[in-house]
């Protein structure tokens, strides 16, 4: 009888133990969403309660004809024409494109050019503000455009690599995205918040990690 008694303690302890291991396991692998995000406008009246449309849509995409390709089912206005002020400084040696493909996107938003209801062929008048608006002046911004001309070298072991690197390929394991080898706003932004540190960053932005992911010294 206490035999069957402690077998049965001892189910109800394992089972316990495998409940509370899969919630532990569920719970460290929940990513961000962007539902809640920033970049969530369905609580404001211009988004019509929608939280995709105000960027995709199911059908009829590119209303505005800006013939865009690096996204799917585009559904705001994109900001293609805007000469955008580029950063430089004496100790920057390389040379920053205009903005490109993904990141005409995020300015067609960020630059306040374009207004944030402009989206399903409508001309919106809700414009960003606040630290949101990072304007056409680039020049006090992260570099963006950049062609990462070492990326190939890194991954081949040509070039100078080691002088700067770690030679271990997983240093550059690609958490940070290039898009045809140039470095845009999504490198280091995730629009979509599928990660869920602040600023929709990819990395987490405590003791550095971002930035020494690329600028390892």
């Amino acid at each position: 009888m206490n035999g069957g008694i402690k077998n049965i303690r001892i189910q109800n302890i394992i089972r316990i133990f495998v409940l509370v291991l899969f919630m532990f396991v569920f719970t460290s692998t929940v990513h961000g969403v962007i539902q809640g995000s920033v970049h969530d406008f369905s609580g404001i009246g211009w988004a019509g309660g929608e939280i995709c449309l105000p960027c995709h849509t199911p059908h009829n995409a590119d209303p505005y004809g800006d013939n865009i390709t690096d996204a799917p089912l585009w559904n705001h206005d994109a900001d293609m024409t805007t000469v955008y002020t580029l950063y430089s400084s004496p100790t920057f040696d390389s040379t920053p494109n205009q903005p490109q493909g993904i990141s005409k996107l995020c300015l067609s938003c960020h630059d306040g050019v374009i207004a944030l209801d402009s989206f399903g062929g409508a001309s919106g008048s809700n414009y960003i503000s606040g630290s949101a608006l990072i304007d056409t002046d680039l020049s006090d911004d992260h570099p963006i455009g950049i062609y990462w001309s070492h990326q190939v070298e890194f991954k081949t072991g040509s070039g100078t690599c080691i002088n700067c690197h770690n030679p271990s390929p997983t240093d550059f394991n690609p958490i940070l995205p290039f898009f045809n080898r140039y470095l845009e706003c999504a490198t280091c932004h995730d629009v979509h918040n599928t990660v869920g540190y602040d600023h929709l960053l990819r990395l987490p932005p405590a003791n550095s990690q971002l930035c020494l992911h690329c600028h390892g010294k």
